[in-house]
């Protein structure tokens, strides 16, 4: 007997820069999309004025305890790691061979990422991946969403606090003029103050930062998109007569529930994306995936805290980022060639349950990013129910120039800066589930469908094919928008799809 079960034509897992881009565009379309996020709505100006009652606070003052972890996962503990609180912001996976940091909500990592809006380091990153993606034709893409999240590059106008081509202007040591571009960022820079603090890692409920819950998600609910938050797809099953039936963990009312959809898009995020796929073929749900857990990548992340205490500084002021540096060749006075590096401060310290002098220490302090191609030549396995990786630091160079740069750092501002030598650390996780020209070598083909699950889709970092070597929002989202078309063109051509579900 087939349950009756609600059925949708389309349902997305994921609301960050993947999903939200994918269920938008297929709403603009026509199509009738549901949009599962297992975070609740974040409490912020735009949220508030749609009208939504049930929202979870961003993690300031008493509301850090409960609010600041989801879920924390590390060696030993079996399945998806100890949930906090599913109001929590942030997911933490300490691994042996690297740790990851993401975030939960409607919007995504758009609550918490830095704001600025890339392009890859390879101008021709897409080109010679697949037949049917390009460069060329992803620029488009690119340009669409850049537009969308109202980014630009800052200017001398902005009067920004602790932009680094003021900072570095007269440097001896560091450079951070025109020969190191600056990222394009989606944030207000009108010149007021309020715009320039606590707006970056802990949200920005003042909606200084574009997120996508304002800039997508919310004018595609006026369209006929329906989300429903605080629910995560524990497994997919692929049902014979096509389409496939989702269990899902609804936390509002704190029980499982079931679904059908002709379609699914997986944009849980690289961790989750890949918990699911795992999961779901090890029950049964799902077949094949023969290349599942390959290529996965850090994108060259390495972090340093550089214990500058500088007297008088307040380096949690300014944008999400403060911009990107270079050290300064002592003889051309030119920007030596290599990885660049971004200075940060703790944005949002003020908003902390902490004593206020550790606080004014930290806003003295700055820290300091690397980024850069690695080789995504990391592999995600699935051993007794709980995902683990394995990502050698040796065999991606990139992660030791970084470190070596972080070390003459240290060495022209006489300042230390301390990170962790063996210990790679990433907020950027992406692949596993990567574009491929065949199963054998990925999990997608070139219009993002599964390679034998027809219907099924990845829209998310786990399906890239390669590191970007710069923040990979762009090109997640650009992929989506590839993707998402896609769909939409093959719906108007008439295209014959899975057969549709008869409850």
């Amino acid at each position: 007997m087939t349950e009756n079960l609600d059925y949708y034509r389309t349902v997305v897992i994921g609301s960050g820069f993947g999903g939200a881009v994918a269920a938008t565009t297929l709403v603009e379309s026509g199509e009738q999309v549901l949009l599962l996020e297992r975070g609740p709505w974040r409490d912020s100006e735009s949220v508030r004025d749609a009208g939504i009652q049930r929202r979870a606070s961003l993690p300031v003052g008493r509301k850090a305890i409960n609010h600041l972890v989801h879920r924390v996962s590390f060696p030993g503990l079996m399945g998806k790691g100890k949930r906090l609180s599913t109001r929590g912001l942030f997911d933490i996976h300490f691994g042996n061979e690297m740790s990851v940091v993401c975030s939960s909500g409607v919007g995504g990592g758009s609550h918490v990422y830095s704001a600025m809006n890339m392009r890859p380091h390879d101008p021709d990153y897409w080109d010679d991946k697949v037949q049917g993606v390009s460069s060329k034709a992803m620029e488009t893409h690119y340009a669409w969403m850049l537009e969308c999240m109202e980014a630009k590059v800052p200017n001398a106008e902005a009067k920004i606090p602790n932009w680094t081509p003021e900072a570095y202007e007269d440097s001896k040591e560091f450079v951070a003029d025109a020969d190191v571009p600056q990222p394009a960022m989606s944030v207000r820079m009108d010149g007021q103050q309020e715009d320039y603090c606590n707006n970056s890692y802990f949200g920005s409920a003042n909606g200084a930062k574009a997120t996508l819950d304002r800039v997508l998600i919310l004018p595609a609910m006026k369209k006929g998109l329906q989300v429903e938050p605080e629910q995560e797809c524990l497994s997919l099953w692929a049902l014979p007569e096509g389409g496939y039936r989702l269990e899902v963990m609804d936390y509002r009312l704190k029980r499982r529930r079931y679904l059908k959809a002709g379609k699914v898009i997986v944009a849980a995020g690289t961790l989750n994306t890949l918990r699911l796929l795992f999961h779901s073929r090890e029950i049964g749900g799902l077949r094949g995936m023969p290349a599942l857990g390959q290529g996965f990548s850090g994108n060259g992340d390495s972090v340093a805290w550089w214990a500058l205490n500088e007297k008088g500084a307040d380096f949690s002021l300014g944008t999400p980022t403060h911009g990107r540096f270079a050290l300064r060749d002592p003889d051309t006075g030119k920007a030596i060639p290599g990885p660049y590096i971004t200075r940060f401060g703790l944005n949002g310290v003020n908003t902390l349950p902490l004593p206020e002098p550790l606080k004014a220490r930290l806003r003295r302090d700055a820290i300091i990013v690397g980024m850069g191609k690695d080789n995504a030549n990391g592999v995600a396995l699935w051993k007794r129910g709980r995902l683990k990786f394995r990502y050698i630091m040796e065999s991606n160079g990139i992660l030791s120039d970084i470190q070596e740069l972080f070390s003459e750092i240290a060495h022209r501002s006489r300042k230390p800066v301390r990170f962790l030598k063996h210990k790679p650390f990433t907020v950027h996780p992406l692949g596993g589930a990567r574009l491929a020209p065949n199963e054998e070598e990925g999990v997608v083909g070139s219009t993002g469908e599964v390679y034998g699950l027809p219907g099924l889709y990845i829209a998310d970092a786990s399906a890239l094919p390669a590191s970007p070597g710069t923040p990979p929002s762009m090109t997640v989202a650009a992929w989506a928008r590839h993707l998402a078309l896609g769909i939409a063109g093959k719906k108007k051509r008439g295209t014959p799809r899975s057969k549709q579900i008869k409850d």
